[in-house]
């Protein structure tokens, strides 16, 4: 963890937000994992993602603790979560842009998922533009 740096924990985050990477002089963590507990950290600007409409915190919550993870996902996310966490992305306008980086599974776990920001290009209003950096981490209340 870094001590030296400016930290915001977000451990008390209800929703889904999105910790979009870059020099900021500001770092984020979150509690993640489920049961483990952990405390990863990254550089950069958050961004709430609550939809009223559309509860995402319940669907990511009863995936993470249902039969397949039980709670105990740490340590990487397989194809099939990364499937199912695009298709949670995808039912919001405010997520839709979001897709699992598959490049980083092995770094992914519960509520902190990386991604890639995937902007249309005929977006008029995009969630996030300028930033030199199309990745992030979607993060939300942990399980545990």
């Amino acid at each position: 963890m870094i001590v030296d740096k400016p930290m915001i924990r977000l451990w008390e985050l209800h929703a889904l937000g999105l910790i979009v990477s870059c020099e900021s002089g500001v770092f984020y963590t979150n509690q993640v994992g489920g049961y483990a507990n952990d405390h990863p950290w990254m550089e950069g600007v958050f961004i709430p993602l609550q939809d009223e409409e559309i509860d995402q915190q319940t669907m990511l919550y009863e995936y993470f603790t249902g039969p397949k993870w039980r709670g105990h996902c740490y340590g990487g996310i397989d194809e099939e979560t990364a499937d199912f966490l695009d298709d949670v992305f995808a039912r919001s306008l405010s997520t839709s842009c979001l897709k699992v980086n598959r490049a980083k599974l092995d770094r992914c776990e519960e509520a902190w998922i990386h991604v890639l920001i995937d902007q249309p290009a005929d977006d008029q209003y995009p969630l996030v533009d300028g930033f030199s950096s199309n990745e992030g981490v979607a993060t939300w209340d942990n399980s545990d």
